[in-house]
């Protein structure tokens, strides 16, 4: 069987970006949904390991 369906997708490639208010928005509500999960996962992970000391009591 040599022949196939598969199609090879074109690449947009641009240098320009895409600015408007609504876009604007929407990339800065995302910026601090990914900082605050950050920061809630490493709270957790500090939390967890906060009893830990070692042989120094550090």
């Amino acid at each position: 069987m040599s022949s196939d369906n598969l199609i090879a997708f074109q690449s947009v490639e641009t240098t320009e970006t895409f600015h408007d208010a609504l876009s604007d928005l929407i990339r800065n509500g995302a910026r601090q949904i990914i900082a605050q999960a950050v920061e809630a996962e490493l709270q957790e992970f500090l939390a967890e390991y906060a009893d830990r000391r070692d042989e120094r009591g550090r």
